[in-house]
C-alpha cells in the first residue's frame, strides 16, 4: 500500500490597496488586501482550484481578517475586482493533465479501430 499525499494549499495573487466597508471602525476606507487562490492537489500536483479568500488590514483602526470571502458585503466593486485577479494558470495542471490522458485514450482506441 503506498501512501497518498493529498490535500489543499494556497497562494498569493496579488496585494493591493482597495476601499472596504470595515466592521470595527464602520467606515469605508482604504484597506491593505491580499488576494489568495486555494486548491486541491494529490502528490503537491495542483489538480484545481476552488476559493479566493482575502486577507484584509484596515489602515485606520488596523483590524485584521484573514480568509474572508470576496463578496459585495467587502468592497462595493466587487465584479470589477473578481474579473481583475484571477487563479494563477498552474492551478489547473491537474486538469489539464487529467484532460489530456482522456483525449489519448480516446485517439488510441480511434486508431485501433481503423
Amino acid at each position: 500500500m503506498g501512501i497518498i499525499f493529498y490535500g489543499s494549499k494556497e497562494t498569493a495573487i496579488t496585494v493591493d490597496e482597495w476601499m472596504v466597508n470595515c466592521p470595527c471602525c464602520e467606515t469605508h476606507n482604504v484597506a491593505d488586501a491580499m488576494v489568495m487562490s486555494k486548491y486541491y492537489h494529490i502528490y503537491w500536483v495542483p489538480i484545481f482550484p476552488f476559493d479566493k479568500p482575502v486577507n484584509v488590514i484596515c489602515q485606520q483602526c488596523g483590524l485584521t481578517r484573514s480568509g474572508i470571502t470576496m463578496n459585495t458585503n467587502l468592497v462595493s466593486n466587487y465584479e470589477e475586482i473578481k474579473r481583475r485577479y484571477r487563479h494563477p494558470w498552474f492551478t489547473y495542471i491537474g486538469a489539464g493533465i487529467f484532460a489530456l490522458i482522456i483525449v489519448l485514450v480516446i485517439i488510441a482506441h480511434i486508431s485501433q479501430d481503423a
